[in-house]
C-alpha cells in the first residue's frame, strides 16, 4: 500500500513479487477483492494474491482508511 500523495482510490493494494505485481481492489460487503492489474505475473500467483488480500481484507481496509482518509 502507498501512501498519499502518491495512491489514489478506489482503495487497492499493490502485491509486488520478482519483476512484477498484482493490483488488488480490496472488497467490500457487497464485493471480494478483484486483480485490477498484472504486471509479469502467471495466473497462479494472481490467484495466490487474490486470496492472500482475501485473507486480510479487513485490516487491509482498516489501514487504508486510516492513511487515506
Amino acid at each position: 500500500m502507498y501512501l498519499p500523495p502518491r495512491e489514489h482510490g478506489p482503495a487497492h493494494v499493490h502485491v509486488v513479487k520478482a519483476d512484477g505485481e498484482v493490483v488488488v481492489t480490496l472488497g467490500d460487503h457487497d464485493r471480494a477483492p478483484m486483480p485490477t492489474r498484472v504486471v509479469n505475473q502467471r495466473d497462479i500467483d494472481v490467484i495466490a494474491a487474490v486470496r492472500l488480500v482475501a485473507a486480510h481484507n479487513e485490516e487491509l481496509m482498516a489501514q487504508w482508511r486510516s492513511y487515506h482518509d
